[in-house]
């Protein structure tokens, strides 16, 4: 099979009866054209050369839109550039085109750049035979079971924006778990042309009903035999309760083939030299991209460019990675991706440099959309021909947010309070160590004051250990709230509080922080449904009057913290002012 289907010439299957209109062409028109013709797309050309294409997505698009297909010229809304190949090439490269470019037509150009013709999706699965599917099993490996279906009485325009967000070609109306109708780009297209108002139209009024389905565990050739027989692109798979599991599209069915494809391909590449010498040079690129990308593992992201880092392959991931479509992007410099504009200039020229000497360059990646950040570690390798020339470059990026995330809370989780989300001991010592180091440098003061809840106990013993840490967490963010951005207030365990004032003038300063927080106190806390008042004792020390290093201002401000518990609680005391 392999050998015959690569000597099949996409000229010799095509039909050379293309129907195409000229860029000022009418968009009403053109969408007539469509409807009445049957067919899925219409190619702009000015003097027998292709300028765009206009599909029955893109009237989707524009109708959910709300655009007026009227006069408006067809060269508003058509697709451009539009992808076109030469006509030699076999039914094997312009399958490989259509998967790598992602897009369900290819325009035929002859020897001058003229149309020549339109392959679609349809012309090859009918062109490969059935027969092609034998080998393939169930439809459960290649259907897509994110089906998305609406009520017969939802609006037409609404079901259309649905359509057009998720760039899909139909969508299934269902009466609880079963398929009642179904509405399709070619519906649109119909629709559009009669001049049907679509604004407050509801589904049921323009759906295909009944729907064609097959059952669970049918075969995909069952399937593709049935979309052939009855001329539709698609059908609904069903269980025996005739509840949707998912849908068969003709892109299923060419993805599906992909796995065959590639083994075939790869037997012709090692076994017909001779024929590979015959291919042009734009189709030994491709074979090369393709070994490379072979090579890489498929839950990547991968873009594959030539050495002028023109992109030539981007995978489903890469889409979701970039939010880019393939057939938007693949022609195009990989520096125009928006994700890589800022990094794109230097960083192109380390990774070429790096690829020659190492074989590879390594590089992270963060990429920010929407408030949301995802992290990536990324490896450029590099793709070479068969004299060892380096002929382009595949950049994979592997997604490690959660990875990153996972490090992340483990290293809060090492400096921080659990229960509070306060600095502990282990971080107030290295932000201590660094205001002691920075107040010698600068012959200035710093201030650590341990603050103890007054009668805490009691709260725990009544009310139970749930109430009292909501407390602890109340009191945690408004000691916050009482203090300066520079101040740190760590927690140490139980009701005990560590404050590290790193830029006081004097030690009044210090007293003047603590009156605030003593005043602060006087009003209750909020916790769950309970109003809870409690005070604060606090002592202070000071460096370097009352102490040098950490464990010496910690002993002396646990003495002070003492002396205010003696002397009544609910109040401030200094070290110094008892010596």
């Amino acid at each position: 099979m392999a050998v015959s289907m690569h000597k099949v010439k996409i000229g010799q299957i095509v039909s050379r009866k293309v129907i195409t209109v000229t860029p000022d062409t009418p968009t009403s028109r053109a969408v007539s054209i469509m409807a009445s013709s049957r067919i899925s797309c219409l190619v702009v050309a000015e003097a027998g050369r292709p300028l765009g294409i206009f599909t029955e997505r893109d009237v989707v698009k524009g109708a959910s839109q709300g655009v007026p297909f009227d006069n408006r010229p067809i060269r508003e809304l058509m697709s451009s550039p539009v992808v076109t190949i030469p006509g030699s090439l076999s039914l094997y490269e312009a399958y490989n085109l259509l998967l790598t470019n992602g897009i369900r037509h290819h325009v035929i150009v002859d020897r001058a750049g003229r149309v020549a013709g339109v392959l679609s999706q349809s012309d090859l699965i009918d062109h490969l035979g059935l027969e092609y599917f034998v080998e393939m099993r169930k439809i459960e490996q290649i259907m897509s079971t994110g089906v998305v279906t609406v009520t017969a009485d939802l609006p037409v325009r609404e079901a259309l924006s649905r359509m057009a967000a998720g760039r899909i070609s139909c969508l299934i109306v269902a009466e609880g778990e079963r398929p009642t109708g179904i509405l399709t780009e070619r519906d649109v297209a119909r629709l559009v042309a009669a001049e049907v108002d679509l604004s407050a139209l509801p589904v049921a009024q323009v759906m295909t009903s009944p729907v064609l389905t097959v059952s669970s565990g049918s075969t995909v050739q069952n399937a593709a035999q049935t979309m052939k027989s009855h001329g539709i692109r698609r059908v609904v798979a069903v269980d025996a309760s005739g509840a949707i599991v998912g849908i068969i599209t003709q892109s299923d069915i060419i993805k599906g083939l992909e796995g065959q494809y590639i083994e075939s391909l790869k037997r012709v590449i090692r076994d017909k030299e001779d024929i590979l010498r015959d291919t042009a040079k734009e189709l030994l690129d491709k074979s090369v991209y393709l070994d490379g990308i072979l090579s890489s593992s498929i839950d990547l992201a991968i873009v594959a460019t030539d050495v002028d880092y023109q992109i030539k392959y981007f995978n489903p991931v890469a889409e979701k990675v970039f939010d880019a479509v393939a057939e938007d992007v693949v022609g195009r410099s990989i520096a125009e991706l928006e994700s890589l504009k800022s990094a794109v200039p230097t960083r192109l020229l380390r990774m070429r440099e790096s690829v020659r000497k190492h074989g590879e360059y390594l590089f992270p990646m963060r990429i920010e959309r929407e408030g949301c950040c995802r992290f990536y570690d990324g490896r450029v390798t590099g793709i070479h021909d068969r004299l060892n020339r380096l002929a382009g470059f595949v950049m994979m990026l592997r997604d490690v947010t959660e990875h990153k995330q996972y490090e992340e809370e483990i290293k809060h989780l090492a400096y921080h309070d659990a229960l509070t989300g306060l600095p502990n001991r282990v971080l107030l010592s290295d932000r201590l160590a660094q205001a002691l180091t920075q107040a010698n440098r600068n012959g200035s003061q710093v201030a650590l004051m341990i603050l103890d809840l007054d009668n805490f106990k009691d709260i725990n013993d009544t009310l139970g250990h749930n109430m009292g840490d909501l407390l602890l967490q109340q009191v945690s963010g408004r000691l916050k709230e009482l203090v300066r951005k520079s101040d740190t207030v760590s927690r140490m365990g139980g009701d005990e509080f560590v404050l590290l004032l790193p830029k006081i003038a004097t030690s009044e300063g210090a007293g003047a922080i603590a009156r605030k927080i003593v005043k602060g106190f006087l009003q209750p806390f909020e916790c769950a449904c309970a109003t809870l008042q409690i005070t604060p004792s606090i002592g202070i020390a000071v460096f370097p009057d009352d102490g040098t290093d950490e464990e010496s201002l910690l002993k002396k401000a646990d003495i002070a913290l003492y002396r205010a518990k003696e002397e009544g609680k609910n109040t401030f005391r200094h070290y110094g002012n008892y010596l």
